[in-house]
């Protein structure tokens, strides 16, 4: 096991989350299905954009307000031009945005999205105060917290994450973690030395 390697974890999700409602065709509630397409609706200075959902059993559309009469100046020409092209970064970025579902009265799915994590050494060495360095790479939006992040990859206990943020051994470039903080794109993770010595219960760090 590398003592001092900063490693780099990018994580996928396996799927989107799906949006639970009545479909008007079936009766019923079903899931509905994120297109990864997106309607644009421009009227004047003023622009509307809808991220196109899709009832599961017979592909009734649904909309969800991604941007509702926004100024055009005010958005980002790139991520404007996105929408127009379908840019499925921008389908994830938006269908795992847990803020923008509350804003649409959007009730998801209760299943806990899967994920991957692919691990990757880099040629960086840590800092000499440090465990290890992980720089993280997820897409916006998607909910992870630290302690569920680090249970997976060192297969150690939460009680053990929990014991670490309180005694200082966890931070995010400099920046103390709770074990409940969401972990964000472009996150360095830093676990202090004393990780090795702070026992509560488990063996070893099993780091991946």
């Amino acid at each position: 096991m590398h003592l001092h390697v900063q490693k780099q974890w990018i994580i996928t999700p396996a799927n989107l989350p799906s949006i639970i409602r009545r479909c008007p065709k079936c009766g019923i509630k079903t899931e509905f299905k994120n297109s990864k397409k997106f309607r644009v609706n421009a009227n004047g200075r003023l622009i509307d954009v809808w991220l196109i959902y899709r009832c599961s059993k017979c592909e009734t559309s649904w909309n969800m307000t991604v941007w509702e009469r926004a100024e055009a100046g005010s958005l980002d020409e790139e991520e404007y031009q996105g929408f127009l092209s379908n840019d499925p970064a921008l389908a994830e970025k938006y269908g795992n945005d847990r803020t923008l579902f509350a804003g649409n009265k959007a009730e998801t799915s209760a299943e806990r999205p899967e994920y991957s994590i692919e691990e990757r050494d880099t040629p960086f060495s840590c800092g000499l105060e440090y465990h290890m360095e992980v720089h993280v790479k997820i897409p916006a939006g998607f909910d992870l917290r630290v302690d569920a992040l680090l249970v997976r990859q060192l297969g150690v206990s939460r009680n053990k994450i929990k014991t670490w943020c309180e005694k200082g051994l966890v931070f995010n470039q400099g920046n103390l973690l709770s074990p409940k903080t969401r972990v964000k794109d472009g996150m360095i993770l830093q676990l202090k030395k004393e990780v090795l010595t702070c026992q509560t219960g488990d063996s070893i760090i099993q780091v991946k």
